[in-house]
């Protein structure tokens, strides 16, 4: 397992996880695209049509962010920086970020059980 810590930041007034530094993008994709059970189940069953073999890749787009999750490796990164790195510029900003897939599953239920237990107990006052 990948070693996490889930926290408050105060500042920014939400719930952030703290990944190795090598994984700084899968942090970023966490917090910025699992936001809801539905996602969370998108991104999952994603993972389990590759790790059966029913797909070879599966690529998927967000905001910011994309991943391609392949069964033994997923891929994190920076669609604009990719963008940019294309077209001879170098924004000095980090591309990718690559994490092995059973632990990239673990880490998006890990993180959409920690989220919805921060907002019960918000709820909960």
């Amino acid at each position: 397992m990948i070693p996490y810590k889930i926290f408050f930041d105060d500042k920014a007034d939400k719930l952030r996880i703290c990944l190795p530094e090598h994984l700084s993008l899968v942090e970023e994709y966490l917090e910025g695209q699992v936001r809801s059970e539905l996602s969370k189940n998108l991104i999952l069953d994603r993972i389990q049509r590759v790790v059966s073999g029913e797909e070879e890749v599966s690529e998927g787009t967000g905001n910011l962010y994309s991943s391609e999750i392949r069964r033994d490796y997923t891929r994190i990164f920076n669609s604009y920086v990719e963008e940019q790195l294309e077209e001879g510029i170098d924004t000095g900003e980090e591309l990718e970020s690559l994490i092995e897939t059973k632990y990239f599953a673990e880490l998006v239920t890990i993180w959409m059980d920690a989220l919805n237990d921060h907002r019960q107990q918000r709820k909960n006052g």
